[in-house]
């Protein structure tokens, strides 16, 4: 059996970038809906709380203002965020690098794919040290690892969207400029 044709998986890449972004966004909408009053700021607050006391001091707070039972509900539904925010992203640096038809920005676009399932490792070891965290005695082992791994996934997630909006608008400079794909 022959291989697709590359305009056969441009419209596929692009066709799953796009459900993928959307199903994130909705993912994102709804479960911000169903926490509240939580709030996502909240929840990376504890993720970045870094010290024992401040992770302790942002839990009694939860249990103060009723927001307990949410938090340990939000540790699951990151689990399925994870996977959705890994397929958008990665997916999107391979479309939105493909649409430049530039080899070299193509190329990273694949290595970037990956670098965004780096950041999806770093995030489900973070959640297991922050669920451990929530539930039992607050070590500074968990709320290290939860912070250190914090800071180099949003670090990598931050990346690979600026490599997204440097290929989009490289491509649309072309696209003004005159260029054919």
């Amino acid at each position: 059996m022959e291989p697709p044709s590359w305009p056969a998986r441009f419209s596929r890449l692009r066709r799953l970038f796009w459900l993928f972004s959307l199903l994130t966004i909705a993912y994102m909408i709804w479960v911000r809906s169903y926490l509240s009053p939580l709030n996502s700021d909240e929840i990376v607050q504890f993720e970045i709380a870094k010290t024992v006391g401040k992770a302790q001091a942002i839990i009694q707070h939860w249990k103060d203002t009723g927001k307990y039972e949410l938090s340990v509900k939000s540790t699951y539904f990151a689990y399925i965020f994870m996977i959705l925010y890994t397929l958008a992203i990665a997916l999107g640096c391979r479309f939105i690098s493909a649409c430049t038809g530039n080899e070299i920005m193509i190329k990273g676009g694949r290595g970037f794919a990956w670098l965004i399932v780096g950041a999806t490792i770093c995030d489900l070891i973070e959640h297991i040290a922050l669920s451990q965290t929530i539930r039992g005695p607050v070590s500074q082992w968990n709320v290290s690892i939860a912070y250190d791994l914090a800071r180099v996934k949003f670090s990598i997630v931050i990346v690979c969207i600026l490599f997204m909006i440097a290929c989009l608008l490289y491509w649309a400079i072309g696209r003004l400029a005159g260029e054919e794909k």
